[in-house]
């Protein structure tokens, strides 16, 4: 399970365990520390380094002039291999091992030199383990008589003279990169980089004798990139990943503790690490399970349990671990979430059983009940294009259980109802008229299902128990998201509603009362990851999005997009999360979620919808406005036209600025001054550059009046949008201080007046 990308541009990183503490061995070069350095420059600074993980703090640095370093521990010392610069030679021209070792991390012996490479032939990557009785080495290099790159390999009993395997040779006919060596209940597990479609991917292969080797199957691969990710450090934010190398890993507390590079294979690196609950054993045993333990190739590969998939793809930029560097990364969006917050509007669609019953969301009636003789999603999609909303979600599957697709998992599905002779899908009708009319098709999935009988109770957050058999149901409702996520294109919103959610964070044991954790919560969303990775996730245990706390359509104020240890709670997220989390509001403009019967009077008017905007968007959240087909499978005549005329009131509102200016990076406490046409100001509308982060702490605005300057307004946070109302001020000319946040320089996007 991958948990994080680092935000360094760090390539071999070796993380190992000494005296119950874990440590990272860094190859740091030193051109990335330099403005517009370029590979190779100043190699000779070049760093071999040990990092203490928990604490972030560097320990010592052993190797200086040296890369591709690797580490050993044993009989409690720590023994570093790394290839020599030497003098006078070009960059990365490597033809020397050195060795150092400590016994306490901080004093180094000094360093000799163990191996010579071969004439004409330099060396790059290097492993050690430990085999039974001797140590095993395994070096990179570019030996012309096999493809680049080849992997050679040695044994020592004293880790000083080291003997070449005769024949010990890996990748004599394929490119191979990027090696990691382990010995595990006889056999030698080698990772090694794989050229594959689109870019490279890490594989594992196995040994007993280091001369015959057996792949993995080809759909097995050990770790592998995720095209979908930019922004990595020290790239234009453009390039994609196509990389997944260097992956080295150990053994610490139960976990095997994974750390690899993502990238493009040029400049520098994007540091990543996952976990293996389990021994490195096992996982390395788990690629080859079902796999005949013979030394031969075989053209065929194996029949194997379940889907396989690589690591899997977890969010791109939320961090959840201690590291001090991952902390600050999560002060930015990732690329998904600042595209959600761009789109700012969106509609809900609440529609399933519940629209014949009164909105009775608990209730499970007779599947038969379900028939929209003239349901129209496109109606339902032109009606939110309507007033202005730039994605829908649909209620896919409510708290009651039904499916509005034919799922394979439960017979309460559409695909058992009078409406189309049980041969229709509602997702799927939803989701062609989202493309056809150019907004983004969100699902709404319940965790709770009463038809399967498995969900929580509705007790406050933190004290909710859970209802039924979650093992049973959890395969169940896994393989619902994944027909979701896979027979329907892109997705790009996955809504999990916190109410009645047995995999919630806060749900308990009903009879030990002890948390059930969010392993179940975890695996959803790294399936999601997986399967639709430029999709956005509401709830859950892994939000990208939170709920602002309002089904009234208002986000508190101030409203600040990062959370930080102690803040999860009062901001409707697990204590797992901190990072840049955005809210989000919504509200069902009638009296209930569920259409029901004469209840077109309960509509909200154009005034209470306008101060839910400002209340709303206009403190930087989303917003998420309902809408409730009938039973008919339409929205009702009165709903289109009151969110039509919304629509147009929105436009009538923003549609023609008095002055509209984008600004540059400032830096220190900030006046700007706008010069405007004489007028009834209105509104007044501040946006930050949230790509760069929510960096304004305060700010006032003030107008000149009869030739003074008034304080017209103050506040706190802006984020992706502030918007400030004014009943009555004429003016041509404003000034708004601005105040950072004590680090950075606030980054203003826009200005304008309405």
């Amino acid at each position: 399970m991958k948990q994080g990308r680092l935000g360094s541009p760090l390539v071999e990183v070796s993380p190992f365990v000494f005296d119950d503490r874990l440590y990272l061995l860094e190859n740091n070069q030193r051109f990335w520390d330099l403005p517009d350095g370029k590979p190779g420059d100043n190699f000779h600074e070049d760093e071999v380094r040990i990092r203490d993980v928990a604490s972030g703090e560097l320990v010592s640095v052993p190797l200086t002039n040296h890369g591709f370093g690797t580490v050993l521990v044993w009989n409690n010392r720590v023994y570093i291999f790394a290839g020599n610069y030497g003098r006078g030679k070009p960059w990365r021209q490597m033809t020397s091992i050195t060795m150092t070792s400590s016994s306490d991390l901080k004093n180094w012996t000094e360093p000799i030199t163990v191996l010579e490479a071969d004439p004409g032939e330099f060396i790059y990557n290097t492993a050690v383990c430990r085999a039974n009785d001797q140590f095993v080495m395994l070096y990179e290099t570019n030996d012309a008589q096999w493809p680049p790159f080849t992997f050679k390999y040695l044994t020592s009993s004293d880790m000083v003279e080291w003997d070449v395997v005769p024949d010990g040779i890996y990748g004599r006919d394929k490119y191979v990169g990027g090696p990691a060596l382990y010995f595990e209940d006889g056999w030698y597990y080698t990772l090694y980089l794989q050229i594959v479609e689109g870019g490279f991917e890490t594989r594992i292969t196995r040994s007993q004798d280091l001369v015959n080797w057996q792949d993995a199957p080809e759909d097995r691969p050990f770790v592998t990139f995720d095209p979908s990710h930019q922004d990595i450090p020290l790239l234009h934010p453009n390039v994609r990943e196509n990389n997944a190398s260097d992956v080295e890993l150990c053994y610490f507390k139960g976990q095997t503790i994974l750390y690899f590079t993502g990238s493009d294979q040029t400049t520098a690196g994007d540091l990543q690490w996952a976990i293996y609950e389990g021994t490195p054993r096992a996982l390395f045993e788990y690629f080859f399970e079902g796999v005949e333990s013979k030394l031969v190739s075989d053209t065929t590969p194996p029949e194997h349990r379940g889907d396989w998939a690589p690591v899997l793809i977890a969010p791109t930029g939320q961090q959840r671990s201690g590291d001090s560097k991952a902390a600050a990364d999560s002060d930015y969006p990732t690329p998904q979430q600042l595209e959600l917050q761009e789109r700012q509007l969106g509609a809900f669609i609440h529609f399933g059983p519940a629209t014949y019953i009164y909105s009775d969301m608990m209730s499970v009636p007779e599947v038969e009940i379900f028939n929209p003789t003239q349901l129209d999603a496109e109606q339902w999609v032109k009606t939110a294009v309507s007033f202005g909303a730039k994605h829908v979600v649909l209620t896919a599957k409510h708290h009651n259980g039904f499916c509005l697709w034919p799922t394979k998992t439960t017979d309460y599905s559409v695909k058992n109802v009078p409406w189309r002779d049980g041969q229709g899908d509602v997702v799927a009708e939803f989701v062609a008229a989202c493309r056809k009319y150019g907004v983004k098709p969100g699902l709404y999935i319940s965790s709770g299902d009463k038809y399967l009988g498995c969900t929580s109770t509705p007790d406050p957050m933190g004290e909710r128990k859970l209802v039924g058999d979650i093992d049973t149901y959890f395969p169940v409702f896994f393989e619902q998201v994944r027909e979701l996520l896979t027979n329907y294109g892109a997705i790009d919103y996955v809504w999990f509603d916190g109410a009645h959610d047995p995999f919630g964070w806060d749900v308990s044991h009903p009879e030990t009362g002890l948390p059930l954790g969010t392993a179940y919560g975890d695996a959803i969303r790294a399936l999601i990851r997986n399967l639709q990775p430029q999709a956005v996730v509401f709830g859950g245990t892994q939000p990208d999005v939170r709920w602002s706390g309002s089904e009234q359509g208002w986000a508190s104020y101030p409203l600040w997009n990062v959370i930080r240890d102690g803040e999860q709670l009062q901001n409707w997220v697990g204590p797992q999360n901190t990072g840049w989390i955005p809210a989000e509001a919504n509200i069902h403009p009638r009296s209930t979620w569920f259409w029901t019967p004469d209840s077109d009077h309960t509509l909200r008017d154009i005034p209470f919808m306008e101060e839910v905007y400002f209340q709303s968007i206009g403190r930087g959240a989303n917003l998420l406005i309902n809408m409730s087909p009938d039973t008919s499978g339409l929205v009702p005549p009165a709903e289109v036209e009151f969110l039509k005329k919304f629509g147009k009131h929105l436009e009538h509102t923003f549609g023609t600025p008095l002055v509209i200016k984008d600004f540059p990076q400032m830096e220190g406490d900030n006046y700007i001054e706008l010069t405007i046409p004489k007028n009834d100001v209105r509104v007044i509308e501040l946006v930050e550059d949230i790509k760069q982060g929510q960096r304004v702490a305060r700010y006032s605005i003030d107008a000149l009046v009869n030739q003074e300057w008034k304080t017209i307004s103050e506040g706190q946070s802006i984020g992706r949008r502030r918007l400030e109302r004014h009943d009555s001020l004429t003016t041509d000319r404003l000034r708004i201080h601005l105040v950072g946040n004590g680090t950075l320089p606030p980054v203003i996007k826009k200005i304008a007046v309405y």
